[in-house]
């Protein structure tokens, strides 16, 4: 399990995630607080809190999650 926190800086960043989630063979969670959503399904994307960083997961390991990390490497914060 790969785990990272990303930042939305507007809402189009909803659509970039979702489109780079359904791309890829694994699933991802994203949180927000006590929410938990399923990064491919577009609507419940709209239930988080895009103000706040967002918790990542990704349930594979780092090799094959790469193309994913790029696809939204601009979202992802580093400390």
């Amino acid at each position: 399990m790969v785990k990272l926190q990303i930042k939305l800086s507007k809402p189009d960043d909803l659509t970039l995630l979702n489109n780079a989630a359904s791309a890829m063979p694994f699933d991802i969670d994203l949180s927000s607080g006590w929410y938990v959503a399923d990064a491919k399904s577009l609507v419940g994307l709209f239930g988080l809190e895009i103000s706040e960083p967002i918790g990542v997961r990704l349930y594979t390991d780092q090799k094959q999650a790469q193309p994913f990390l790029e696809k939204i490497g601009k979202m992802i914060i580093t400390h």
